[in-house]
């Protein structure tokens, strides 16, 4: 990636003119969960979804996530590889990657238009609609297999001739499948024919490839999600504070340790017996700290306060050899202390 690239984070939104053309290839039935992991400021996907659609957005620049937060439902800023997002929780994918290289282990190096589309794939929902922008000379032999192994009924347009000049960006719609083919002996003809013509026009940029707005009555329908009402799990990097807390506010075992740790009710007092005390019920709430404050009316008032003290008693032993062994061994003694009304301090242990 080219250093101007590099500063943007491999970030070039879609030109809203484009972004309209493509939306009018797709459909509603319905409310539905929209997601574009690369948003950006979000215009895209706010441009293309319903007004009935819930929104989600993934963005790394901090800046831009701001700005996608006043036009999507939800946006975390992150990666995506660091993002948790619930499988097969969205029923539309719109994937506008970064077009560069990436270099793996061994110096093998991969497309990151490849990585993004089999790592992200897992979020969209069987029958889910795909929207992939990507440029067209990346049209090779695993990208295409990766395209027609987890998706169906495929087909590519390119952008008009101004937009196109600068990237060669094309755009493949695709449904996601019930499962992943597993080898090429599960292809039906259809899907043959679509690896082909996806391959062809890969390997040579002088075949013509239709337009976006060209007529041909194809288009897309965003199937309706189930229990749409329902969170779903659309969180940011485990470490991160905000979203901790929001983790934290939802977990059964916080509320438990809450509960145990934190009094219900910090206004509680103790009500009379039903019978008198004991001596000994008297000193043990004491000693506790319970019967704390102001005691007896009249020149007989004094203030009592309970106290608990560990105590600790050292045991020397000596053994036949004439040497020592130090035993130490801790203790609780349970104190109440008085305060006279002439400043007369007492211990009572």
């Amino acid at each position: 990636m080219r250093y101007e690239g590099i500063s943007k984070m491999g970030y070039y939104p879609t030109p809203m003119n484009m972004v309209e053309k493509i939306g009018n290839r797709l459909v509603s039935s319905g409310s539905a969960r929209w997601f574009d992991p690369c948003c950006g400021e979000g215009e895209a996907l706010a441009a293309v979804a319903p007004h009935d659609a819930v929104t989600f957005g993934i963005e790394l620049d901090g800046r831009r996530a701001e700005e996608a937060k006043k036009r999507l439902a939800y946006v975390v800023c992150t990666g995506y590889e660091r993002a948790r997002v619930e499988p097969a929780s969205m029923q539309f994918l719109w994937l506008n990657p970064p077009y560069d290289a990436h270099s793996g282990l061994g110096g093998e190096t991969f497309r990151k238009e490849l990585i993004f589309l089999r790592d992200l794939s897992k979020y969209l929902a069987p029958n889910g609609v795909l929207v992939f922008i990507i440029p067209r000379y990346t049209l090779g032999s695993e990208l295409v297999n990766a395209l027609v192994y987890r998706y169906t009924d495929l087909a590519v347009y390119r952008f008009d001739e101004k937009e196109y000049q600068t990237f060669k960006q094309i755009v493949v719609f695709g449904r996601r499948r019930e499962r992943n083919l597993r080898s090429a002996k599960e292809m039906s003809q259809t899907d043959r024919q679509a690896k082909n013509e996806l391959l062809a026009y890969g390997k040579n940029a002088d075949i013509p490839m239709p337009y976006l707005d060209e007529p041909d009555g194809r288009n897309w329908t965003v199937p309706i999600a189930e229990n749409i009402e329902n969170p779903i799990l659309f969180r940011g990097y485990i470490l991160d504070e905000a979203e901790l807390r929001l983790d934290l506010a939802q977990s059964e075992a916080f509320k438990v340790a809450v509960n145990m740790l934190m009094p219900i009710d910090t206004g509680a007092t103790l009500r009379r017996p039903l019978l008198p005390f004991r001596r000994t019920h008297m000193a043990t709430l004491i000693a506790a700290g319970a019967l704390n404050g102001a005691v007896g009316v009249g020149e007989s008032r004094h203030m009592v306060v309970g106290m608990t003290r560990k105590v600790v008693n050292r045991e020397v032993v000596r053994t036949d050899d004439d040497s020592k062994t130090i035993i130490d061994s801790e203790s609780y003694m349970t104190a109440v202390r008085t305060i006279q009304s002439d400043g007369t301090i007492l211990d009572l242990q």
